[in-house]
């Protein structure tokens, strides 16, 4: 489904998508009626079975009434698309959420495990089992308020009708208990879901993970998770046993309620604190100020016992950590504690080897950028023969620049006067890179240009991962399952049309990145593969396991398959907007995301091949938008 942005639905209009799945997407909606902003689910095709799947997730959610579960306002059908209609949530989902933070601490843990927990039980007491709970199913606001969403998998339990046939398996592999490899479900597979939740938010991996689907639900039927300590060693004991018990394999060995599963938690964290006070330690778990306590305040058993019995709850507020140890079993409390999202993400990891650039002299740096631009001007043709349909607003203000620092050293006059002249050359050569090609597509002035055919242009060369050869700027990994990356510290791009030509010598995978943090690995990147797909991908962190696929895998016969094959690949980035290009065919003609706003330019390169992958960059060009 693409580009229904600006379609009406019933009395709903679609603003940008936010949101993504296999079979549906959700957008930004108005709801013209009473004038408010919606999230608008709206199904991808017009395949029956979809559309049972969205009847029952209907019927399921319009079943249940629970705080901590999103209602749905609406559905409807608008030939050919059906749709669902709930309210808009700010705080993006527990897996984004989970990205920034790598961890959570046991207290947010706590809170988040609480809220779903009562939801499920919820939704159990009325018969319902969710049959697909995962952190992307887990909206959060900005103050930690969680809503459970997506019933499209679930079944009630007595007498339900099945959406799958018998011995199907439904889910998502990484969250699936044992049993449901083996189409068996009940409440306590909901429990086991949760329970790799918990151990994911406080080692900041799931417990399983390997090639295939097939792959995953084998691990979570045949082996025994790492054990949470070994991967956290703050986590308690008590704590993980908790998390084991959930995950046993058995389902009579789990707890039989999911409200159980919660409680024990509490109990668990809350027995670690009474420890933790009688030994003098100071409480890992912060509380609100009315509940604060003066250093040596409740050393006593008796001011303990008073502090207990004078202790008022506050909204929101946890029960007052009590200092006996008999006293520390308490149930959660009725009211959640509500923790606000932390924005600031955990302190980045160092980046990978391949990340690291050789230190140049700045004046070297430009001197040869100078005689790269000259070269270009002469010999490179950039542009392509694109058609795609002009642009009806306002060509903004430029907002892609050349750095005026390299390595952080600011340049000299000289250097200065050097990269003023580039911008000249730069703009002089627009008629020979560009003439009749970009202008369809709204590009404007050359901002830079490099044929990489030769060191230069402020790219990472180490001769190992990233190097220069007679056919262009070769990108590689060495090993199975890795990614790697090499970019220019030369343009912090924003709105900007970038281009470049592209060849995969062996290997998966190969693209363009753009908009990169090198201090944090973020960045986007349009990734093609050896059999002639595409896919788009935002990157948060030096591990691929943790990436967010924005598009996936799609086929497209614009991209010519295998190796040794040139490609050309075209970006259009403008704001939150992309639209992209192969070969002068146009394949995503939208596609909104924020999470950001400028960075540097690179290349990609990853997969799966046992002798890594490798491929060839030349051409790259960047435009103002």
């Amino acid at each position: 489904m693409r580009g229904i942005e600006g379609l009406t639905l019933g009395r709903y209009e679609l603003g940008q998508r936010i949101a993504q799945g296999g079979m549906a997407e959700v957008y930004l909606g108005f709801d013209r009626r009473v004038k408010r902003q919606v999230a608008v689910k709206v199904l991808y095709g017009r395949d029956e079975s979809f559309v049972r799947r969205f009847e029952r997730e209907a019927l399921a959610v319009g079943a249940l009434s629970h705080d901590h579960i999103l209602p749905l306002y609406d559905f409807g059908e608008q030939r050919p698309w059906y749709y669902l209609v709930m309210p808009y949530v700010e705080g993006g989902t527990l897996r984004e959420y989970l990205l920034r933070r790598k961890r959570l601490t046991l207290e947010e843990a706590a809170s988040f495990t609480d809220q779903i927990a009562s939801a499920l039980q919820y939704a159990h007491d009325q018969g319902v089992m969710h049959r697909d709970v995962k952190p992307s199913n887990i909206l959060l606001r900005p103050d930690g308020y969680a809503y459970l969403v997506d019933f499209g998998l679930a079944k009630a339990m007595m007498g339900g009708e099945a959406l799958t046939n018998s011995g199907a398996m439904v889910g998502t592999p990484e969250y699936m208990a044992p049993e449901q490899s083996n189409g068996v479900n009940d409440y306590r597979s909901d429990i086991y879901s949760l329970g790799i939740i918990l151990y994911q938010m406080l080692t900041g991996r799931v417990p399983f993970t390997a090639e295939s689907p097939v792959a995953v639900s084998l691990k979570h039927i045949q082996t025994m998770p790492v054990a949470p300590r070994e991967i956290n060693s703050d986590i308690p004991e008590s704590v993980e046993a908790v998390i084991l018990k959930a995950l046993a394999k058995d389902p009579n060995e789990r707890y039989q309620e999911i409200q159980a599963l919660a409680a024990a938690y509490w109990k668990a964290l809350q027995l670690e604190q009474s420890r933790l006070r009688s030994g003098g330690a100071t409480l890992p778990l912060k509380l609100s100020e009315e509940q604060a306590m003066e250093p040596g305040e409740g050393d006593s058993e008796n001011d303990s016992d008073d502090s207990a019995e004078q202790a008022q709850p506050i909204p929101s507020a946890i029960t007052r950590i009590l200092h006996d140890a008999e006293k520390a079993f308490v149930n959660p409390p009725v009211t959640p504690l509500l923790i606000p999202l932390v924005e600031d993400a955990s302190p980045s990891q160092q980046y990978p080897a391949f990340n690291i650039k050789k230190k140049r002299n700045s004046l070297h740096v430009a001197l040869i950028a100078l005689l790269c631009l000259l070269i270009i001007a002469s010999i490179v043709p950039l542009g392509m023969a694109l058609q795609p349909q002009k642009p009806t607003h306002t060509q903004p203000e430029q907002s892609t620049k050349l750095a005026t620092q390299i390595n952080g050293a600011e340049l000299t006059a000289t250097a200065r006067a050097q990269v003023k002249l580039q911008a000249t050359l730069a703009a002089n050569a627009r008629v020979q890179v560009t003439a009749g090609i970009t202008s369809p597509i709204g590009a404007g002035q050359v901002l830079y240009a490099d044929a990489l055919t030769g060191p230069g242009g402020g790219w990472i060369d180490d001769d190992y991962q990233c190097y220069f050869s007679t056919d262009g700027y070769h990108v590689q990994s060495y090993q199975q399952h890795t990614a790697a990356w090499c970019y220019s510290n030369q343009a912090v791009v924003s709105n900007a049309v970038i281009t470049a030509q592209a060849q995969l010598l062996h290997g998966d995978s190969y693209g363009i990145v753009f908009r990169l943090s090198p201090s944090s690995d973020n960045f986007y990147v349009l990734e093609i593969n050896s059999r002639g797909s595409y896919r788009f991908v935002r990157a948060m962190s030096d591990n691929p396991y943790n990436w967010l696929t924005l598009i996936d895998w799609t086929h497209s016969n614009a991209i010519l398959s295998g190796y040794g094959h040139i490609n050309t690949f075209l970006i259009l980035a403008k704001g939150a907007q992309f639209r992209f290009y192969i070969n002068k065919q146009l394949i995503v003609t939208g596609f909104s995301d924020t999470a950001f706003a400028s960075g540097l330019i690179g290349f990609f390169v990853g997969g799966d091949s046992s002798g890594g992958t490798e491929a060839a960059f030349s051409n790259v060009g960047i435009f103002q938008s």
